[in-house]
């Protein structure tokens, strides 16, 4: 059954959330329980996590094999390289 509960954000909080909203086209709703679920897959073990709806490129972690070990916290300097190169090639 699922339950209604009432919180207080931050100005901030509730800015980011809503910006985050608009820019996948969701409700403010959804980007609240998207990041809870989120969260509470990271801090609790794997077996004690109910099944949530989540991002569905979730499942996509872990599918790919590559040889740059910190391509998940670098990722937008990767991307900006390889822009560079692109539009260094078109030139």
């Amino acid at each position: 059954m699922a339950k209604i509960f009432t919180i207080t954000l931050s100005d901030d909080l509730e800015q980011a959330l809503t910006a985050q909203a608009e820019r996948l086209n969701k409700s403010l709703e959804e980007i609240v329980l998207q990041v809870l679920s989120q969260q509470l897959t990271t801090l609790l073990p794997s077996n004690s996590v109910p099944k949530v709806e989540t991002d569905p490129l979730l499942r996509l972690i872990g599918s790919l094999s590559v040889d740059v070990p910190d391509l998940a916290e670098n990722h937008d300097y990767y991307i900006g390289q390889s822009l560079c190169q692109e539009l260094k090639r078109d030139e």
